[in-house]
């Protein structure tokens, strides 16, 4: 078929979301060294076009919404030729190790996620 198969977009979404929280200061291995987890729990994904084994792509994510208990972040996906191939959206939930429940986000998060 020559198309990259749609599980390795899911994949895609999670580096650029791991690379944005990067560039805000926050490592994904830190939060979870502090208990934090951040599970994924509603994804969706349009795919418009689609991306060749060889093609060369680029995912720009964005916070979109950070409320009590879960963030939201939309994506767009775009080829070399900077067409969109794809856009998404998904909602992580904070979650305490320990117990395993929701928790609203760290006062630390909120401070660096309000800054954006």
């Amino acid at each position: 078929m020559g198309v990259m198969h749609h599980a390795q977009y899911v994949y895609a979404l999670e580096q650029s979301r791991i690379e944005w929280l990067q560039n805000q200061g926050v490592s994904y291995g830190d939060l979870e060294k502090k208990g934090i987890l951040l599970p994924v729990v509603d994804i969706t994904i349009q795919y418009k076009k689609p991306l060749h084994f060889e093609d060369i792509y680029l995912v720009h994510a964005t916070l979109d919404v950070l409320e009590g208990y879960y963030v939201d972040f939309s994506y767009v996906i775009e080829n070399q030729q900077k067409v969109c191939v794809a856009t998404a959206t998904t909602r992580l939930v904070f979650v305490d190790e320990q117990t395993r429940r929701a928790m609203k986000c760290p006062d630390f998060l909120l401070k660096v996620f309000h800054s954006q």
